[in-house]
């Protein structure tokens, strides 16, 4: 038989990582994973992606993720419109930039889905508004949330590429939401020596209950979503409020067994 030779693995270079101090970010050699057996499934190369913003801005941030989280479509209007203005009325999709789930706390039409269906621009809406909507979202007074964007599109890629179930990464923007605002609210109570408070906790509950409410609306809409886009009848605040009541009952089913069965980091 042919004499085939066993080729000696080479090791695999030594990585380097970020490490953060003072604010400045520099690089050190770190230990390979050559001397495993096992290689490495996913690498995450030097992100080198910092964006400073204003607690003022992060709470802001806060407060339009448990607003969509929420379905309250009132405070999301009122909060999108802070970060990237009223020209065109583009304000409406804004919190669909963070999820596709937060349709219901949009001012969406069925004439917008409509546009969407075809590919065209929503209703009166021309390509300067865009631009508009654009600059707004890194004005000169300092608001970096096209930044925010822009980190938040480059984590949610890879989530993406893992198949990161899309209630989950909700559960998580509404957990890490509802303890920024309980901190901005009162910081002195919202943390105990034994963790979160009481009433963080509850708030903490019910933040994961509505997003599985979110999960069981989607559920069962999506099915439908394309005759009532078609009929043009309607929103879809309008068609979640009415599933709501059932959606509520599975999710609450839903969160009491997830707490039974999931692991602990991904419980609120």
């Amino acid at each position: 038989g042919a004499n085939v030779k066993k080729k000696k693995k080479k090791p695999l270079p030594r990585a380097k990582s970020a490490t953060e101090e003072n604010g400045k970010s520099h690089h050190k050699d770190e230990a390979s994973a050559s001397s495993t057996s096992v290689e490495p499934q996913i690498v995450l190369l030097d992100h080198g992606l910092y964006h400073d913003i204003s607690d003022e801005l992060r709470a802001d941030f806060c407060e339009l993720v448990r607003a969509s989280v929420n379905r309250d479509a009132f405070t999301a209007r009122k909060m999108s419109i802070k970060f990237c203005g009223e020209s065109g009325g583009l304000y409406r999709f804004f919190p669909l930039v963070l999820s596709p789930w937060f349709v219901f706390s949009s001012d969406v039409t069925a004439a917008d889905l409509q546009a969407a269906r075809k590919g065209a621009l929503p209703p009166n809406t021309k390509l300067e508004d865009i631009g508009k909507f654009l600059i707004s979202l890194h004005d000169e007074g300092g608001t970096n949330m096209l930044g925010v964007l822009h980190s938040l599109g480059y984590t949610r890629g890879i989530l993406n590429d893992l198949k990161f179930p899309e209630h989950l990464r909700l559960r998580a923007f509404a957990k890490f939401a509802t303890l920024g605002l309980a901190e901005r609210v009162n910081k002195s109570s919202a943390m105990v020596s034994s963790g979160v408070s009481s009433t963080v906790a509850i708030s903490l509950l019910l933040a994961q209950v509505r997003v599985e409410v979110l999960k069981w609306i989607i559920a069962v809409l999506t099915p439908v979503a394309p005759i009532l886009a078609i009929a043009g009848r309607g929103s879809p605040g309008l068609a979640a409020a009415m599933v709501s009541p059932a959606a509520h009952g599975l999710a609450a089913l839903a969160v009491f067994i997830a707490r039974l069965t999931e692991h602990p980091e991904l419980m609120c």
